[in-house]
């Protein structure tokens, strides 16, 4: 519900932008969005750390809820971009909280499953909030409805009506979350009384993040991950259009292939990923596949190799992310993992920003520089954003380089290399049979 409503929020302020400032609205709305992540992240988190998880994620839902309704009385686009800010820093308090509960609610070897579900539900109702939007913009319901002056009579007012109903929605879904256990209550109150304690916090988490020989480097990976997502969505519709010749259609036909194949890496990595102990391999691996799609996608020459490059890259990257994030959750200790995940959507974003304001002026700056099929800047830029990602995992899989010489001298005598030629088999003969379960075992004091 609360992903829902990010959407149709998002689609209805952009467009209430666009009426009042035009496209160059458009741009300020967007860097409203996003900038407060550069800055706020580490805030949220320390928040989401000293503070009760519930009832943080419930005031940000509410007040969500509560802000949204006031978008739709935007008659500047100072005032959008003010109203803008305060919701993105509501959002920026609710997403570390929400991910540092996932590991209280669930299982261990749930926590892949978990996050395959929480991807599905971030990404996958963006077609929901679209079609939201749009009978609510551009369907039959009439703009001059206002409720006795209680919305401004615009079709975004109604957009943010109902976008306000999904966060009320949300927040009551979440008053049955149980209260967390008295001894993390406990622990997050101290220092309270210290003025300085939350500066602390904040300090404690960069140097926990920075440091962390196994969480350090599935940060890093996931922005530059997030970076090359940013060279698509900048220049994918020229490259689709003018380039691979694909018209009105070739930018929706790419967008599709990336959204089937990481529904299927989603779906594969749901089914076999809690069977391997050492996911921040995978995640290297997966990180590998998404790098290769991506750069391959700079050399080919139509637009059905196009499709099938970028879907190689979304069973990379759905894969990745639902790797990246369940590992996060396994290594990092509850007192820091609001602060743990604030770190990561901080950077995440400063890799989206960073990619999409230089994706363009890389590849007018790289136009006819090289001969052959690269002579298109837009081609380089692909192949470079590939080349970035497929660095970053070789960078992940080197500083756990240990642990695969340690897989490579056991061989099947550890569980989890084992599982990798047993697991298809076995659920194969489960679905079959109906009377076989995988059960992989697990090595607690594996390095």
């Amino acid at each position: 519900m609360s992903s829902t409503g990010d959407w149709v929020s998002l689609l209805a302020t952009l467009s209430l932008a666009e009426e009042i400032a035009g496209s160059s609205g458009i741009v300020l709305a967007l860097t409203a969005r996003i900038l407060p992540g550069l800055f706020f992240a580490a805030i949220g988190g320390v928040l989401a750390d000293r503070l009760t998880r519930k009832y943080v994620m419930l005031v940000t839902e509410f007040g969500r809820g509560a802000l949204v309704l006031r978008l739709g009385f935007a008659s500047s686009i100072r005032y959008l971009i003010v109203v803008s800010l305060l919701l993105e820093a509501f959002t920026l308090v609710f997403q570390p909280a929400k991910e540092a509960t996932v590991p209280t609610l669930v299982q261990k070897n749930e926590l892949v499953q978990a996050n395959s579900l929480s991807l599905s539900a971030a990404y996958g109702t963006f077609p929901l909030g679209a079609a939201i939007f749009l009978l609510v913009g551009f369907g039959s319901l009439p703009a001059t409805i206002t409720l006795w002056g209680f919305l401004p009579g615009t079709h975004e007012g109604l957009a943010f009506l109902v976008d306000c109903g999904t966060y009320l929605l949300s927040g009551l879904i979440l008053t049955r979350l149980p209260r967390p256990p008295k001894r993390v209550v406990k622990a997050k109150k101290r220092g309270r009384g210290n003025l300085m304690a939350p500066l602390r916090d904040v300090k404690d988490g960069v140097v926990f993040v920075a440091t962390h020989k196994r969480i350090r480097p599935v940060i890093t990976a996931m922005t530059v991950a997030l970076a090359g997502g940013g060279i698509v969505v900048v220049l994918g519709k020229p490259f689709a259009s003018d380039v691979l010749l694909g018209g009105t259609t070739g930018f929706p036909a790419l967008l599709t292939g990336f959204g089937m194949g990481a529904g299927f890496g989603i779906v594969m990595v749901t089914i076999f990923g809690p069977r391997f102990q050492f996911k921040d391999i995978l995640f290297a691996i997966a990180l590998l596949v998404t790098g290769t799609g991506l750069a391959a996608l700079g050399f080919v020459q139509t637009i059905i190799g196009g499709v099938g490059w970028i879907v190689i890259m979304g069973i990379g990257a759905g894969s990745a992310y639902v790797l990246g994030f369940a590992h996060l959750h396994e290594q990092t200790e509850d007192e820091v993992r609001g602060r743990t995940f604030a770190a990561l959507f901080s950077m995440m974003r400063i890799g989206l920003l960073t990619s999409m304001a230089l994706a363009l002026p890389a590849a007018e700056l790289f136009d006819e520089k090289i001969p052959g099929i690269l002579s298109n800047g837009s081609r380089v830029v692909l192949v470079g954003g590939g080349l970035l990602m497929i660095s970053a995992g070789l960078t992940a899989l080197w500083t756990v380089r240990k642990t695969l010489i340690e897989l490579g001298t056991m061989g099947d005598k550890v569980p989890s290399v084992r599982a990798a030629t047993e697991a298809f088999r076995t659920y194969r003969k489960s679905v079959a049979d109906g009377d076989e379960t995988a059960e992989i075992e697990q090595i607690e004091d594996a390095p």
